[in-house]
């Protein structure tokens, strides 16, 4: 990009911000340090989602013991699983479902 025509005269752009005099000085603070404080108000709902959320992170996750062991079982070919167990699971869960 080729700029043709400048001008010689520097740019103000502070400078005619600037204020001068004291009383104007003082005004300007004055205008500038309102009191603005940030609140933070977390409700109830958002304490306990913390709170929940702490405690799955602090707890040790006993299920990677019993997804490790389920694995080997698969892989060595001796899972088997128990087919009654699991229907009753999925009617009662599409029991409670219809509710």
């Amino acid at each position: 990009m080729k700029i043709n025509q400048y001008s010689q005269t520097p740019l103000k752009a502070y400078s005619d911000n600037r204020v001068n005099n004291a009383a104007d000085k003082t005004q300007a603070q004055q205008q500038s340090s309102a009191p603005s404080r940030d609140v933070v108000n977390v409700s109830s709902q958002a304490r306990l989602l913390g709170t929940a959320r702490q405690a799955a992170t602090d707890s040790p996750d006993t299920r990677e013991q019993k997804v490790r062991e389920l694995r080997e079982q698969v892989r060595s070919g001796t899972y088997k699983p128990d087919i009654r167990k699991t229907a009753m699971n999925l009617v009662r869960d599409e029991v409670d479902f219809l509710k």
